[in-house]
């Protein structure tokens, strides 16, 4: 029964050597690095601000307490003007970032007191880039990632990279729905409900109710494919579908036709 014990004791104590020495073997493989960090191509609105994450997918040989990259883009259409903390980085100290002709720099470095850098294996955004959209209709701006820096923690302290994720920014401007409603002999109909509708999903994306003269808009649509209703007691509802491309103003002029 001993020699039993003596013999797991040694056994345990073999397994946790093991484990002690593969986590610094696997520390020692190299610099940290990741399979991508960047972003996915994204648009925005004209005189807008919109977030845009910054991702790292599959940290290796980490964890990593400590990120710098550059950001290189059009600043006539877009700007960096403010970066927040993402997914993987909500208790890290807050981000900095320096402003330049040809884009921005971003640091970013954990919070040692919560100890909590990216480990091995792990994806998510790194920070989310607060930017505000200036350029015209259908600008585009690249989003290229240069000089990506990983730290890891010690005891090695090396720096490493990781694969650039480059994207597009495209710009895009709201559209307008506008039109008129009639009945069968030609008389404009006042307090019709107009109600736009995302094809795909039913999400009610504006509302409106026609005027004295009949008209009816619905301005700042997004760009995309829409339903759109008209119903008022008494009328026998009408639908029907269209298309918003960006800057578009859709005419849509409709009769509806009373109940008998």
């Amino acid at each position: 029964m001993k020699k039993q014990k003596k013999g797991l004791a040694i056994g345990l104590t073999m397994v946790v050597l093991l484990a002690i020495f593969m986590t610094f073997a696997t520390l020692a493989l190299g610099p940290p690095t990741a399979t991508h960090f960047g972003v996915e191509d994204a648009i925005g609105y004209k005189d807008t601000q919109v977030l845009i994450p910054v991702n790292i997918t599959n940290v290796q040989n980490g964890p990593v307490p400590a990120i710098i990259f550059n950001i290189l883009y059009n600043n006539s259409v877009i700007n960096v003007v403010d970066v927040q903390r993402g997914s993987l980085t909500s208790d890290w100290k807050e981000p900095s970032l320096c402003n330049y002709d040809w884009g921005t720099r971003i640091a970013l470095v954990y919070n040692a007191s919560n100890k909590h850098p990216i480990p091995g294996g792990w994806s998510g955004s790194v920070v989310l880039l607060n930017c505000s959209v200036i350029g015209g209709s259908e600008d585009t701006s690249e989003l290229n990632f240069w000089d990506v820096q990983l730290a890891e923690g010690g005891p090695f302290y090396q720096v490493g990279t990781a694969s650039a994720k480059n994207g597009t920014f495209r710009v895009l401007e709201y559209g307008l729905i506008t039109g008129k409603a009639t009945d069968s002999r030609g008389r404009n109909i006042e307090g019709i409900t107009v109600t736009l509708k995302t094809r795909d999903s039913g999400v009610v994306k504006g509302n409106t109710i026609t005027n004295e003269t009949g008209y009816f808009s619905l301005t700042n649509v997004e760009v995309g494919d829409y339903d759109l209703r008209f119903s008022k007691p008494r009328y026998i509802d009408y639908s029907t579908t269209l298309t918003v491309q960006s800057g578009e103003t859709k005419t849509v002029n409709i009769i509806l036709l009373r109940r008998r």
